[in-house]
């Protein structure tokens, strides 16, 4: 059985603006700031050069803000493209968690309080349920072909068993007494052998994330990440003078609320109104779409 190819998951969920659309806007800026020294007053206030009086140079704490902007995109970039990779090379070696330890579908929506069974770069693995036979029932297998499952872990099995330990069954008659006995026994083995069963699939998956270097990987994306979020928030506090300026602040703010803008530039909010503002700045001033 074999997981599902799938998307990035969270950890790479935000979209950053194309390469050639940052170039166009840093080409844009420094012709603008060319421009000013173009026309700049010499010492008796006469205009040095061509141009008009009413060219504006852009901010350059904004162009250089910019460019750091520019470059951790491009960081953040290299170190997901280098997650990719990896998570593609080591596909064939990850395990898939024992059919025992699988626990409730759709885990992927995140609204379980058991953690879900991911691949080794941490993203949701969705798997083909045509061959789980041990626990799924024939229709869920045919109404849910492919879900990601929430899994049982080692520590909290052991919780379990210490509980099922400390258990003493009860029963009004011999019979119903006696079935609560072997009801325990039953489920004290079943739990001894998910402790089994998950000790030696977290030594593996562990073991793996170790070999392959994926931890320090997402580790990686992580730090990108976080630069490129001080970056936008850096261009965001500096005064634009232009188009292109304009542009650029909106370009990073697309980066930082992305995702709210997608939730919300539909609304007739306030939130709506700005998410729709920011999306046409960037597609005017910037000269392509976002």
């Amino acid at each position: 059985m074999k997981p599902m190819n799938q998307s990035a998951g969270e950890a790479l969920a935000i979209e950053l603006p194309s390469m050639s659309r940052r170039k166009l806007l840093l080409g844009m800026s420094a012709a603008s700031a060319a421009a000013a020294v173009a026309i700049a007053p010499d010492a008796h206030g006469a205009a040095v050069g061509q141009g008009s009086s009413g060219d504006q140079a852009e901010n350059p704490d904004l162009i250089v803000a910019y460019q750091k902007f520019n470059d951790a995109c491009a960081q953040l970039e290299e170190a997901r493209n280098s997650l990719e990779w990896l998570a593609d090379e080591w596909r064939h070696h990850w395990p898939l968690a024992p059919e025992e330890l699988l626990h409730g579908a759709n885990a992927q929506d995140g609204r379980g309080t058991m953690p879900a069974e991911r691949d080794i770069v941490g993203r949701f693995l969705i798997r083909d349920t045509s061959e789980l036979t041990k626990r799924l029932a024939p229709k869920f297998r045919r109404e849910t072909q492919n879900t990601c499952f929430a899994i049982c872990t080692a520590s909290e099995e052991r919780k379990l068993l210490e509980r099922w330990k400390r258990s003493t069954p009860i029963g009004r008659t011999e019979k119903a007494l006696a079935r609560n006995r072997g009801y325990r026994v039953k489920a004290i083995r079943e739990c001894e052998l998910r402790i089994r069963l998950a000790d030696q699939y977290e030594a593996e998956t562990t073991r793996l994330r170790q070999v392959s270097g994926a931890d320090a990987a997402r580790l990686r994306v992580r730090d990108a990440d976080i630069r490129l979020q001080k970056a936008a928030d850096e261009v965001s506090k500096c005064q634009a003078c232009t188009v292109a300026g304009l542009a650029m602040k909106a370009d990073a703010l697309t980066v930082t609320a992305g995702a709210l803008m997608k939730i919300t530039k539909s609304d007739e909010s306030p939130l709506g109104q700005i998410a729709r503002f920011i999306e046409s700045v960037a597609e005017v001033a910037g000269g392509a779409p976002a």
